[in-house]
């Protein structure tokens, strides 16, 4: 059975071990354990074969040299406190001196590994929404319109507020591997709650392409990456002073459909989970979410209803 460990992750972010069956497929009661706690929190921890510790260490050991590169791919972020690199696709790493071999294997292995959870994932989802078609979602991401973004968030001091700021993803699937260090909250019945890291873990959440093809039965939650200074953090103040004294590596894999599916689900059959929500194309959609496009992109939008969350 999959395990939930509340002495560990807690009643907000259950700890579930990806169990497979049949054909290697997840087993009915991890779907139900993983769609569960997408309509709780939208937040939920996995422990999986797919992902070991071990190719975990290495990715996060990768992602540290690759930081640390002359790649012209690893930018500042213009208003985080943060350096990161976006990978869009296995092959995108740069295929010259300025990262080992060893280290792009390390994170193309990572990137893999991560598109078969996700697939596993979708499957949960499908059954536990009572879908007759398992694969139904995966069809949906057979382009593996994916990217991986890995990120170090720099050392701050007691006035430092947010590393990253509060938002929601707009995609569909997001899995998060951090290296320990504390200050993932995420914004759950309307307190900013710190996320508990697990080693061996991995963080999942859903973005609100997802949450609208439910009908907001899955929930995309708003999160954050906390500092001493964040406004309406329950995170022990000495948590969060310990946290930003030194830098913090994570990589956030987020999953998007097919560009061409739309936001709403056409469907007369009894499987269309669908909102009602404005149709927009996947390209549209993320272009929206994401604040605009060129200069004039913000890099996040906020849904009316969470604007009226916060108060903004």
């Amino acid at each position: 059975m999959p395990s939930t460990l509340s002495s560990i992750s807690g009643k907000d972010f259950p700890l579930v071990e990806l169990e497979l069956g049949k054909n290697n497929n997840p087993t009915l009661a991890t779907s139900h354990a993983v769609t569960s706690a997408l309509r709780d929190s939208g937040f939920l921890i996995i422990k999986t074969n797919l992902l070991p510790l071990e190719l975990q260490q290495r990715a996060l050991s990768a992602a540290s040299s690759f930081l640390d590169s002359s790649s012209k791919q690893v930018v500042t972020h213009p208003v985080d406190p943060k350096k990161y690199a976006m990978l869009e696709g296995v092959d995108s790493l740069p295929n010259d001196n300025s990262i080992s071999s060893s280290s792009r294997q390390d994170l193309q292995y990572w990137y893999t590994a991560l598109q078969k959870t996700k697939s596993t994932l979708l499957q949960c989802i499908a059954v536990g929404l009572g879908m007759k078609d398992i694969d139904y979602f995966v069809k949906l991401h057979d382009e593996d319109n994916d990217a991986l973004r890995v990120i170090r968030y720099q050392p701050g001091d007691t006035t430092t507020g947010n590393r990253c700021k509060e938002h929601s993803d707009y995609g569909t699937l997001t899995l998060l591997l951090n290296d320990g260090i504390g200050g993932l909250e995420a914004y759950v019945d309307e307190q900013w709650k710190a996320v508990p890291y697990v080693e061996g873990g991995i963080v999942v959440n859903i973005g609100s392409i997802l949450s609208e093809w439910t009908r907001q039965e899955l929930k995309a939650t708003l999160h954050r990456v906390a500092g001493p200074a964040s406004i309406g953090s329950t995170t022990p103040q000495d948590m969060l002073l310990k946290a930003v004294t030194v830098p913090r590596i994570s990589l956030a894999y987020f999953s998007d459909p097919n560009k061409n599916v739309s936001t709403v689900l056409e469907s007369s059959s009894d499987e269309n989970k669908s909102g009602e929500g404005s149709k927009m194309s996947i390209e549209e959609y993320i272009q929206y979410r994401s604040g605009g496009q060129g200069d004039s992109r913000s890099g996040v939008a906020f849904t009316s209803t969470e604007e009226s969350r916060l108060g903004k």
